[in-house]
């Protein structure tokens, strides 16, 4: 995927981002100057992103819910699953807030010393969050609804298989 427009560094953060995802015909809401909503079809689900810039320390949030009904008798493992992702990831990390019930991939980037935000780290940015909630998507599903273990769950996503049948 390429971004159409030219960088244009003194454009805020989240004007990058509305004309990304106009470029891709993302469906998106522009809730506030500082925050824009976007839904992202994957392969497994559709991502609900939340994006928020924070002037203040000059620093631009990425929040991605799923839509995971999260059975309570599975909450021990699914914490375990996330603990045991994280620490293969280089950037970014999953969360879960049991007090809304809410699974998601948070990413922040800081910007400042009035540094532009370019087309190229945005399509970066959404690009790796897409690819590792999709590579994950489906040791949550085993975890939370066959039962699998976290450890179990999590080499089933990440065993490359090659050849064919």
């Amino acid at each position: 995927m390429r971004f159409s427009i030219k960088d244009d560094l003194s454009l805020h953060p989240v004007d990058v981002i509305e004309h990304m995802a106009k470029d891709f015909g993302w469906g998106y809401e522009r809730v506030s100057e500082d925050e824009i909503n976007m839904h992202i079809m994957g392969e497994w689900c559709r991502y609900n992103f939340t994006v928020h810039w924070n002037p203040q320390i000059e620093g631009l949030h990425f929040g991605v819910a799923f839509e995971f009904k999260i059975p309570p008798r599975r909450v021990a493992e699914l914490e375990k699953l996330i603990l045991l992702i994280n620490e293969q990831l280089w950037l970014g990390h999953f969360e879960f807030w049991g007090n809304s019930d809410i699974l998601m991939f948070r990413y922040g980037t800081i910007l400042a010393g009035g540094q532009g935000f370019s087309d190229l780290q945005c399509h970066t940015i959404i690009n790796h969050t897409v690819e590792t909630c999709e590579q994950y998507y489906a040791a949550f599903q085993f975890t939370l609804w066959a039962d699998k273990e976290a450890e179990s769950a999590l080499m089933a996503c990440l065993l490359d298989i090659t050849g064919n049948a």
